[in-house]
């Protein structure tokens, strides 16, 4: 077989990050690790974007805590969709870039 599929290249991308993601931040992510993980420069940019209803991700709340948060296999999983589904036509995914 030549290439992966594109369900396989999304596997093979969310199981890199959710390891990444649980290595640095641990099983729920907030604030601004969870604002930069989703590619938002402030905490305040992903706040204006979930009052927008423009955050795909399920955000949840946690007692006795300010603000919201997200799994990080979730998190993994929804950018490795974005990242399978939203690709330039044309653009071929790659698991590792190949240094130039």
């Amino acid at each position: 077989m030549d290439s992966p599929s594109s369900q396989e290249q999304m596997v093979q991308i969310q199981l890199a990050l959710a390891a990444e993601l649980q290595t640095q931040h641990g099983p729920v992510l907030g604030g601004i690790d969870l604002a930069r993980a989703l590619g938002y420069r402030s905490s305040a940019a992903m706040r204006q974007a979930r009052y927008r209803g423009q955050i795909e991700l399920a955000l949840f709340t946690l007692p006795n805590r300010r603000g919201h948060y997200a799994m990080t296999t979730e998190v993994a999983q929804w950018l490795a969709m974005a990242r399978i589904h939203r690709a330039l036509p044309g653009e071929v995914v790659n698991e590792k870039e190949e240094p130039s």
